[in-house]
């Protein structure tokens, strides 16, 4: 009898502690992408390029086999940078980077729409706009700039005087045209080729100036973490299925990367099993979303993760959405079953803001979300 107690209170400390590695490791991911060396992970000083190659690096020393050379499949769109010192001032005020205005790398344009709709408006020159708003807000556009329009810079309308004498600004905004960055691809080989794909951005909105750098713990280092403790796991084992691992920049400026992978396949799609998106992955405390659960092809998909769910209950709730382009796995669902899994609720840092960093990135469901993921995957 204290033989088998043993064993019982072993094997459960193995189990235990298993887990906390897969913890750990995800841990130690989303603290280097949120690291200020990656700046941001966006065009500014080349962040996505300085996250992409800590990125192809693990997929190597973990043993992912390229879907490319080195992991990378290069490709080019247009974007924006901030990069150098900001600073805007009204009658001789200085005011706050983010706090008290905002423009973003991925560059909310100044549409006549806007520029209609706004109560105080001021053409700093041709290419950029001052608009007064009632609320900072932190979206990212569905769609990114096709071509190089004008930039709205945002500012807090209560700190607009009734007379604005003097406008002083350097906002660095600078339009790329035709930015090289690339997606980090690879996989494990199984032991039929039918294959399993997880996907993740690992890009987020950069630097506002060298004032200003948005780590993104949250969004979306902590997915990209997800699906690489995926792919330590199963270049651990020989998984069944094939499993694809495929990480994309240009989410943040209109789901560029994903895009470009989806029209220019490495994989062929009628071997595909199904797509797991991973965004959002922190916090965690209301459940799972998942997005594109409802289609004749992916609804099945969510029973399975919903059974799961009632045989382990990891999540508080399992909710279901219609598709949406609002992350990776959107151009994908033309050709194979795809879906896009969120965590909702507390706790994270915040959503493009430079407080969603590594240490507000809750973990506390990872474990047992992971779990469900991998016996979807056939990891466990």
């Amino acid at each position: 009898m204290k033989k088998l107690l043993f064993a019982t209170a072993f094997a459960l400390f193995l189990f235990n502690h298993v887990q906390a590695q897969d913890s750990a490791y995800a841990r130690s991911i989303v603290k280097a992408l949120s690291s200020e060396r990656m700046y941001g992970r966006g065009a500014s000083y080349h962040g996505d390029s300085i996250a992409a190659e800590f990125l192809a690096n693990e997929m190597k020393r973990i043993g992912l086999l390229p879907l490319q050379v080195n992991y990378k499949q290069y490709y080019t769109y247009d974007c924006y940078s901030l990069e150098g010192p900001i600073s805007l001032s009204i009658n001789g005020t200085e005011l706050e980077p983010f706090a008290q205005y905002r423009v973003y790398s991925t560059a909310r344009q100044a549409t006549p729409a806007k520029l209609e709709k706004a109560k105080w408006k001021k053409q700093l020159k041709d290419d950029m706009w001052l608009i007064g708003v009632e609320q900072l807000d932190t979206y990212s556009p569905i769609v990114g700039p096709e071509r190089k329009d004008p930039v709205c810079v945002e500012i807090l309308d209560t700190l607009i005087p009734k007379r604005v004498r003097k406008i002083k600004a350097e906002i660095p905004v600078q339009f790329r045209h035709n930015y090289k960055s690339q997606n980090v691809v690879g996989y494990v080989r199984g032991v039929i080729d039918s294959m399993i794909v997880f996907t993740a951005h690992y890009d987020h909105c950069g630097t506002m100036g060298d004032g200003v750098i948005f780590p993104g713990a949250h969004d979306n280092a902590s997915g990209v973490a997800a699906v690489m403790d995926l792919a330590r796991m199963a270049a651990a084992q020989k998984p069944y299925y094939t499993m694809v691992f495929m990480l994309f920049s240009g989410e943040e400026s209109g789901l560029k990367g994903s895009k470009y992978a989806a029209e220019n396949p490495l994989i062929d799609y009628n071997k595909v099993k199904f797509l797991c998106n991973i965004d959002l992955f922190c916090g965690g405390d209301d459940g799972i979303m998942i997005f594109n659960a409802k289609s004749e092809k992916t609804k099945p998909l969510y029973d399975q993760i919903k059974s799961l769910n009632d045989e382990t209950h990891a999540a508080k709730e399992i909710r279901a959405r219609d598709n949406s382009a609002n992350s990776d796995h959107y151009w994908f669902s033309n050709y194979c079953p795809s879906i896009f899994l969120l965590t909702m609720g507390q706790p994270y840092g915040g959503y493009h803001e430079p407080a969603d960093k590594c240490e507000s990135c809750g973990l506390g469901h990872y474990n047992a979300y992971m779990q469900m993921i991998k016996r979807l995957a056939f990891l466990d």
